[in-house]
């Protein structure tokens, strides 16, 4: 392991803890519960719940699994009034690290860090992780991806008659779910990019970006994926990454550059922003369908990006774009995130339920997402509802009104 990486991945001790970095922002949270519900109003959708996704699934939520619960966790390590045990680190993993405590906290508490930091302290002190994110570290350790799959199967849905190059401008970094479990998407995508004539590529070994590992505190493993992603796309000679998946989006953006202590050498796109570039792509094909766009965590919260994917969707034409309640820096969590859907996956479920119904409330027959997380989980969360809610990536929605039939 090099240097950069042995330093990321931290030591025993209370001054070597990683909620050490975070010292300040424990210190400022005054436990005031603002990051269980605050009221914001914005136009324009008037007044807005802002809730914490576990609120209503969870028992002992004000003491323990809201943030500020947390905070107080992280306070009680940081000064040696608590010790590790394995019933605290089941509160700590209770999170899908969505980010909508962090964005209305009054005292601007970096929650997200805090509680990833906390995750990492957990597995350091050997109470961490949940059983089922071990689980996902053999397998990732094994066949480089957290399913299990052999990595031969990684890129069986690209056509044999498709001979991407070696080197090419843009890589298109694929994710593991997009590829080993929603490969519609990750087809979609590939042809969307195909005819808007971009010099692409994909990484032919390519491996786990880590996204799970960072989130649940494994940052050992993580680190060692890092390094192994980033001397791939060095050596494709691209200058734009482009993601599907917001959570490989936000690996690279936000934990690659702390691990590494500098920038990257490349540009990194979300789907929705790189196609809205591209002059060549035209959307023929009316689509008569009442559509409800999901913000995803990591791409809206997160990342920030809210508009490309709604702009693309109002380039579809015969689409009609119907709002959710809570949307935007607003949005309620699909519950899939943080390790969430692996080590709780009834609760996770219950989250995604309510995303449904709110969908389905606004009268929509689609729910857009622009994540293979997401699009997972509240999948699965309308086949059990009795309504007939579908759920598609908007890259397939584009795809649709691309090709005519």
């Amino acid at each position: 392991m090099s240097m950069a990486m042995s330093m990321y991945v931290g030591t025993s001790g209370t001054e070597k803890l990683h909620i050490k970095a975070f010292e300040d922002y424990i210190s400022w949270c005054k436990n005031c519960k603002f990051c269980r519900e605050a009221i914001r109003y914005t136009e324009p959708f008037g007044y807005t719940r802002e809730i914490c996704p576990f609120k209503d699934y969870t028992s002992g939520f004000t003491t323990v699994v809201g943030a500020s619960g947390k905070m107080l966790i992280a306070r009680g390590l940081l000064y040696e009034a608590l010790k590790p045990t394995s019933a605290m680190a089941e509160d700590v993993y209770l999170c899908t690290t969505c980010g909508a405590c962090k964005q209305w906290c009054g005292a601007l508490v970096d929650t997200v860090g805090v509680i990833e930091a906390l995750r990492a302290d957990l597995v350091d002190s050997g109470v961490g992780p949940m059983k089922e994110h071990k689980e996902f570290a053999e397998r990732i350790r094994k066949y480089y991806n957290p399913y299990a799959e052999p990595p031969e199967k990684r890129f069986t849905w690209i056509p044999s008659h498709m001979n991407l190059p070696k080197k090419a401008d843009v890589v298109y970094f694929v994710g593991c779910t997009s590829a080993l479990r929603l490969p519609e998407l990750a087809a979609s995508t590939v042809k969307l990019l195909q005819a808007a004539k971009v010099n692409f590529t994909v990484l032919p070994e390519e491996v786990c970006c880590g996204s799970v590992m960072f989130r649940t505190g494994v940052r050992e493993v993580a680190a060692d994926l890092a390094e192994k992603v980033i001397q791939m796309i060095e050596d494709s000679g691209a200058s734009t990454v482009v993601f599907s998946c917001p959570g490989c989006y936000r690996t690279f953006a936000f934990d690659y550059p702390e691990l590494l202590g500098s920038s990257l050498g490349f540009e990194l796109k979300h789907i929705s922003q790189y196609l809205l570039e591209m002059d060549g792509l035209r959307f023929v094909k009316p689509l008569d369908v009442r559509v409800t766009y999901h913000d995803p965590c990591h791409l809206g919260r997160h990342l920030g990006v809210y508009e490309a994917p709604r702009e693309l969707l109002n380039r579809i034409p015969g689409l009609e774009l119907v709002e959710m309640e809570r949307v935007k820096a607003g949005a309620f969590c699909c519950g899939a995130g943080g390790g969430v859907r692996g080590a709780f996956p009834d609760i996770s479920l219950s989250i995604a339920g309510e995303r449904v119904r709110e969908a389905s409330a606004t009268g929509a027959n689609l729910l857009a997402s622009a994540c293979p997380f997401c699009k997972r989980n509240l999948q699965d969360a309308a086949s059990t509802s009795s309504g007939v809610l579908k759920v598609q990536d908007i890259v397939e929605l584009a795809l649709t009104s691309l090709e005519e039939k």
